[in-house]
């Protein structure tokens, strides 16, 4: 199943969750599944890959959750996350 990994060379992963719940791999969207199973053969080749979730300001955290589960289940050991800090160039925007 290593020929189905893009780069699996690659440092670390990043997952991104959007504000409407959708998956991102490297920037590129993904499904659960398709991710579940590209994280899984990058974790048999390279089982100490840091692998981080990277959330949407507006996202929602029961989807950065299951996120968080979903890379487990594929044999994550650890996921850390990514925090933004707020935006506070446009004082009084939302």
């Amino acid at each position: 199943a290593a020929q189905a990994v893009d780069n699996p060379d690659r440092e670390t992963l990043v997952v991104t969750v959007d504000r409407r719940g959708k998956l991102f791999l490297d920037d590129r969207e993904i499904g659960t599944q398709e991710l579940q199973s590209k994280v899984a053969a990058i974790m048999r080749v390279r089982p100490q890959t840091p692998v981080l979730i990277r959330g949407d300001r507006q996202a929602a955290y029961n989807d950065i959750m299951q996120a968080m589960v979903l890379l487990q289940t594929a044999g994550v050991p650890s996921v850390g996350l990514v925090t933004q800090t707020p935006d506070t160039r446009k004082p009084g925007k939302k």
